[in-house]
């Protein structure tokens, strides 16, 4: 695959995956855009509008497409800009724009711009990451990535406010809450959809993490405030249900739907992962694990028993799982799984390893694994942008942006689960009213941060007749960003090629 850009610039007028806020309890996670208004000026340090014409493979074909990267201002009743959203949209050359399925894509946080699935997973472009995940050299140059989308659908990568060049005219915190950010993203569909001639065109979303609970919420607000029916979404390591990731003493499924992942992080180290061999370890936890777990009153035979068994699937020491009466806290595994080889186990991929800074102590602190995913992608975002779509501004770009994570209102827009986030009423509702819409879901096995089995439990407990044939759930080798190995990239592709409609 081959990029010619062919820089063509006018001026316009048109993103931490893990954070406790909520009650501290919650674990957030990270580890990313009017129709015919008259829109506002561009900011002062707004980069202009670029579009540049490249040539990418598809099916073995070399296939012209375009690239536009700019900024889309949203405004209020009165014509007065309020933000401007950044976007890079990859649009094909020559298709029937009617028929060509677009996807607007999102990443996380919240706080998280979308350059993580851009140059990780979907885009023409990608970090020359090692075949099982392991990060390269931060000046490494980016590599054609053979398992792109862009042979399935047209794709439009959003920056929501406060990341990558996406920035308020005044305090973003208006635009950082569950409900705000929802709505401002629906606007930048609504409107980017009636400025590209693209609303007949069948729609898409696709978010990871918290940007899978935003592409899983978002099918009903825009068919509620915008008129606007989506056809399907693909969700990667999505958060579906904040109460099943809570840390929480009284709520027992988060350390339930953990614990294969635990196993998975253990069967890795063996050389034995498939999902297959996660079977027992599904059952043990939805059994007697949760059965010894919840008796009421405690059953002290029922509790001594399920010791060994966790050590066995986990790697924990039995005594470090007797002292917490059977249940193991993310903190506990991150530290104990390893502990004798001194080394402390990602929280975003449980088969990824650092040396730990403090082995005599119980401290946990940092993410290896993350912590370099964002120096890498920092640095290679900005240079794409710049060398391959022309994109020029001293604006710096915000791969991920704490301070949205800090100030964001997780009150917003909560009406049920004791207080708790959640997208699952939102898609049960859109299955039930449009039936064609489709959901398929990622995730790694070896995730620890969005486990596998929230999803399928989610999935599990809505009924069958809006799920039969319609709602999909693949895993993966890998954690929260299994992209990053080049197997699970062509599994992605292979799952979204179920999706999408025939090219």
């Amino acid at each position: 695959m081959t990029a010619n850009p062919v820089r063509n610039k006018r001026s316009t007028m048109m993103q931490p995956l893990l954070r406790r806020s909520l009650p501290r309890r919650i674990v957030l996670i990270l580890l990313l855009f009017l129709a015919t208004a008259p829109l506002a000026a561009a900011a002062p340090d707004e980069p202009a509008e670029s579009i540049t014409h490249h040539q990418f493979a598809v099916a073995g074909q070399s296939v012209a497409f375009t690239a536009t990267a700019a900024t889309l201002a949203l405004t209020n009743d009165k014509g007065e800009r309020q933000a401007g959203i950044f976007y890079v949209a990859y649009t094909r050359d020559g298709a029937d724009a009617d028929r060509r399925p677009i996807t607007f894509v999102f990443n996380g946080g919240p706080g998280s711009s979308s350059a993580y699935l851009h140059l990780g997973a979907l885009g023409p472009r990608i970090v020359p990451f090692a075949p099982d995940g392991q990060m390269p050299d931060a000046a490494a140059k980016l590599v054609d990535n053979p398992d792109h989308w862009l042979d399935l659908t047209d794709l439009v990568f959003v920056d929501p406010v406060g990341t990558g060049y996406s920035r308020a005219s005044g305090d973003a915190k208006r635009f950082w809450g569950i409900s705000e950010d929802l709505e401002s993203l629906a606007t930048f569909i609504d409107r980017y959809l009636s400025a590209a001639g693209r609303r007949p065109s069948p729609k898409y979303l696709a978010g990871e993490s918290y940007g899978g609970f935003r592409a899983a919420s978002l099918p009903q607000v825009l068919a509620e405030n915008h008129s606007i029916a989506i056809a399907g979404v693909f969700l990667i390591s999505p958060v579906l249900e904040f109460s099943l990731i809570a840390d929480d003493d009284l709520a027992l499924l988060p350390d339930v739907l953990r614990l294969p992942s635990y196993a998975a992080v253990h069967l890795e180290q063996s050389g034995t992962l498939t999902p297959g061999a996660l079977a027992e370890v599904e059952r043990f936890a939805m059994g007697p694990y949760l059965t010894a777990l919840a008796a009421t009153p405690r059953d002290e035979a029922a509790l001594r028993a399920i010791y060994p068994e966790v050590a066995r699937f986990t790697g924990v020491p039995e005594a470090a799982i007797a002292r917490r009466e059977g249940r193991v806290p993310l903190g506990l595994f991150v530290k104990e799984a390893r502990r004798p080889d001194k080394l402390l186990i990602s929280r975003y991929d449980g088969s990824a390893t650092a040396p730990d800074p403090y082995p005599e102590s119980n401290r946990t602190r940092g993410d290896a694994l993350f912590d370099g995913l964002r120096s890498v992608l920092a640095n290679a975002m900005t240079g794409y942008l710049a060398d391959s779509l022309g994109v020029r501004t001293d604006l710096p770009y915000r791969l991920s942006n704490n301070q949205a994570a800090r100030r964001w209102n997780w009150r917003s827009g909560i009406e049920a689960r004791g207080g708790y986030p959640g997208a699952a009423d939102s898609l049960r509702e859109v299955l039930a009213e449009n039936r064609s819409f489709k959901v398929a879901i990622a995730h790694g096995m070896t995730d620890l941060v969005t486990p596998y089995m929230t999803s399928r439990y989610v999935i599990g407990h809505m009924p069958a007749s809006l799920t039969a044939g319609r709602v999909s759930l693949s895993l993966h080798p890998g954690g929260h960003m299994m992209y990053l190995r080049a197997a699970s990239r062509a599994g992605l592709h292979a799952d979204a090629a179920k999706l999408y409609p025939a090219p």
